[in-house]
């Protein structure tokens, strides 16, 4: 079993962004349960209980199941990483604090039929397509009927001269090719000014959930998208198009809904959430009325089939149906791009856009028609306890292997992010026993730190003595890799060996920081605590890396310093260097090897 963890540990382990279960819904930081699979199979018996402190959306638990029939993506990973697993059926166990992630993992695994569940999502789709799809009616270039695929809106900005108003659209972009402008040439007094610098229009609407005047920032719908006998075609908004979405406002002010407010963090901007306070305020009317039609409606079907329903329609909620759905515009392209919602946060751009959300749900069914179809035969056993991993409820010395992902400090708020979703679900996340760095919670370092060793503490008491936890983390701060591996070795635990989890596409903010980290560390934890303190310095650990990584054209400075604090973490050094300053080291010492190799 050693001689094959070791292996594990040789390379990095590859989590790629697809598949059936990364196809179903979108959670910040999902790893490929695939990837986890593996590991698993290679450390465990069949029969075994793997346990997950930080379930996130299951992968762990789905990947205990898979053991039993494994994938060929499975089976070519263990080849490639040179390990021969035990396949065969595990049980599981996880906690997940977020109930949007708990439902979600709860759901995916509730051995439901893929045949069930697709004949049942194509009859729910189809039926309310037929009764709701005249929402999306629209005439085409030629004045024939068709039906809306999405529309961009606009803001409404003001001149910085004349204080007219100006539509972003029309006045701040430019198609074929495509591209965002800096500045604005006002089309009323011709001043020019500074896109950045413009103040948005605001206007004043009754809202019907909240039974009151409120005031909002102006949208305007400026480009529609749609088909007509099954060819696409896209023109200019117009008056009917403005009437249409005015007829859903209008339709929003008489019904009898409970407001639920948006509970705002370390993520709420004054800017584009102006006039957001509750939950169908993220949506335009037309959207959030045919999202509320639909979920009451799967109240028709039995629980299964109701939750997968649900699910289903969650997945494609937050990122395609509210207004942080958004285009951008790729280089040369001659129109914008449509995409979904940023990662790990509440972002809504200039350019809103409102998507035909049943065209979005017959994609969607597919992939969990595939990932049903995957866990048919499982026989293991998945619990997931939407509840804190603060105090397991497992016996001592009762659980065989620990594969988790913790959350990073203050990297992703999740549950202010997941709130989109939760509150469809009436039950948001207790935020008081959420793990993370936030001052809109009042936790800082210490906090995090003393909570985070409360788990691997935990973790500790129900572990076997000779099993072990793997534990994924990710960090860009010096202080929060110490608090990180203090936690660790407060809790009792010893790290044994380290890894990269290699994920093939980056997260949002991995990809847009500057001081971000490629590859996440992977950690290989046992019971006890070294006291083999190596006398080496960090700049010589640096200089190690660098050396190793031979290849100038693959080099990474963000992998450096993943690597850099793999090493720090394995030889018992404090990690010191934040990402940032890290990478003005790495790019010198990196500079001096070059050197020093073309001398030679």
């Amino acid at each position: 079993m050693l001689k094959d963890i070791k292996k594990l540990f040789e390379r990095p382990l590859p989590s790629g962004r697809n598949g059936a279960f990364f196809n179903t819904f979108s959670y910040p930081t999902k790893i490929s349960p695939e990837s986890i699979a593996v590991y698993i199979a290679s450390t465990t018996k069949p029969g075994d209980t793997v346990l997950d402190t930080f379930s996130g959306s299951g992968s762990t638990g789905i990947a205990a199941l898979l053991c039993e029939h494994p994938t060929d993506k499975m089976k070519q990973l263990a080849e490639e990483l040179g390990v021969d697993p035990i396949w065969g059926s595990r049980n599981a166990v996880g906690y997940e604090i977020g109930t949007y992630g708990a439902f979600a993992a709860e759901t995916i695994t509730n051995r439901l039929k893929a045949d069930e569940f697709i004949k049942a999502v194509n009859h729910f789709v189809e039926s309310e397509k037929n009764l709701l799809e005249h929402y999306y009616s629209a005439k085409d270039p030629n004045d024939k009927n068709g039906t809306i695929r999405y529309i961009i809106w606009s803001e409404v900005l003001l001149c910085s001269h004349c204080k007219d108003e100006i539509s972003y659209f029309d006045s701040g972009t430019k198609r074929g090719p495509v591209c965002f402008k800096k500045e604005v040439v006002c089309p009323h007094c011709g001043h020019k000014s500074s896109v950045d610098d413009m103040e948005f229009q605001t206007e004043e609407y009754y809202d019907g959930i909240l039974k009151k005047l409120s005031i909002r920032k102006k949208r305007v719908p400026a480009w529609v998208y749609g088909a007509t006998e099954g060819k696409n075609w896209d023109r200019p908004a117009t008056a009917a198009d403005i009437d249409k979405a005015g007829e859903a406002e209008r339709e929003l002010q008489t019904i009898n809904d409970s407001p639920k407010a948006i509970q705002w963090g370390e993520l709420h901007r004054n800017g584009y959430h102006y006039g957001i306070s509750h939950l169908h305020q993220f949506y335009t009317a037309r959207n959030y009325l045919i999202m509320r039609k639909l979920w009451e409606a799967a109240d028709n079907y039995k629980p299964s089939i109701r939750d997968a329903v649900r699910l289903l329609l969650l997945s494609y909620n937050a990122s395609h149906c509210t207004l942080m759905t958004r285009v951008v515009a790729k280089k040369k392209a001659k129109d914008f791009v449509l995409t979904g919602a940023q990662s790990g946060v509440l972002y809504i751009s200039r350019l809103p856009v409102e998507k035909n959300i049943f065209m979005g749900l017959e994609r969607k069914s597919m992939p969990f028609y595939n990932a049903y179809k995957l866990l048919e035969g499982c026989t293991g056993n998945f619990v997931i306890k939407n509840k804190s991993s603060q105090k397991l409820e497992e016996k001592n010395n009762s659980v065989d292997f620990v594969f988790t992902d913790p959350p990073f400090g203050g990297f992703i708020p999740y549950a202010e992010v997941n709130q989109i979703n939760e509150l469809w679900l009436d039950k948001t996340t207790e935020r008081n026993e959420e793990i993370i760095i936030s001052a809109s919670q009042n936790k800082g370092i210490q906090e995090y730190q003393k909570m985070l060793t409360s788990v691997f503490s935990e973790i500790k008491r129900v572990l076997k003595n000779s099993s072990y936890a793997a534990v994924v983390f990710h960090a860009a701060k010096a202080q929060i890799w110490s608090a990180f591996e203090d936690a660790i070795t407060d809790a009792g635990l010893n790290v044994l060996m380290t890894n990269i989890l290699d994920k093939k596409q980056a997260s949002f903010k991995q990809i847009v920081s500057k001081s971000s980290v490629q590859g996440d560390p992977l950690l290989l934890l046992n019971k006890g605590v070294r006291n083999d303190h190596t006398h080496e310095k960090e700049e010589a650990i640096m200089e190690r890396v660098i050396a190793s990584l031979t290849n100038e054209d693959a080099f990474d400075e963000r992998r450096a310093y993943s690597l850099y604090v793999n090493e720090c973490l394995r030889n018992k050094i404090h990690v010191t260097y934040d990402a940032k300053d890290a990478y003005v080291l790495i790019r010198r010492m990196r500079k001096d090897v070059l050197n020093a190799a073309r001398q030679r």
